[in-house]
Order: C-alpha cells, then structure tokens, then sequence
C-alpha cells in the first residue's frame, strides 16, 4: 500500500527519531543503508531515498563549490558552507516530517528516490 501525505505511520518514538537522524543527518551514508535493511518499513524506506538522493547532489554541489577558490586567506569557505547550511535546513525539514508521520513530495527527486528503493530492494 503506498503511503499517502497525510497518513500516519506506527513507529514508536525513540526508533523513530534514531531512524531519521539515520537517514537525514547522515546522507546518502545513512540512507543507502535504511533501505537495504530488510525489517524497514516502506515509510522510512521513502524518506531514507529522499536523504540518499538529495545528500548526493548536495555532495556534489559541496565538492564543486569546494575546489572553487574565493580568496587567498580562506580559499575553501563561502560558497561551500551554504551549501552545508542548506542540508542542514533540509535535514532538519525532513526529520520534522519524518517524525510527524508525513511524506513530502520534491517534483524530480520523487521519481529517483522511488527508482532508488526499486534498485536496492532487487539488490537485496
């Protein structure tokens, strides 16, 4: 049964503040992870997704923003911290959502993060 937007999902507490710090916090390295598990519901499978596909662009956005020189004094910070400020924003929307037993839906990263539980589940 897919999940909807607003239905409500029977994690307890403390698994379910452990399963989105898992999977928001730490990325696609947490994410990846979530989804493999065997015993994950389809709800924190989806939000585990969403974190593995946006943590991975945001990887790349931070790499590439990285290796771009600002200044001679801090060559490496400006661009590259907000991108870090805007996981961290990300994240800490997703765990909100997670927590409150909701989906959220992004246009273009749904498609891949549902492609995503597809691959890893056949991987299993």
């Amino acid at each position: 049964m897919p999940v909807t937007k607003t239905e409500r999902v029977g994690v307890k507490g403390v698994e379910k503040f452990t399963n989105a710090f898992i999977a928001y916090i730490m990325g696609f390295v947490g994410g990846v992870p979530l989804i493999l598990m065997k015993d994950t519901d389809e709800f924190t499978k989806l939000h585990a997704a969403y974190s593995s596909v946006m943590g991975f662009f945001a990887w790349l956005a931070f790499m590439a923003l990285w290796h771009m020189p600002v200044n001679k004094v801090y060559p490496h910070f400006g661009p590259a911290l907000y991108v870090v400020y805007a996981w961290l924003v990300y994240a800490a929307f997703g765990m909100y959502t997670y927590i409150r037993g909701k989906v959220y839906r992004v246009p273009g990263i749904d498609r891949m993060a549902k492609g995503l539980i597809r691959a890893l589940s056949n991987a299993v």
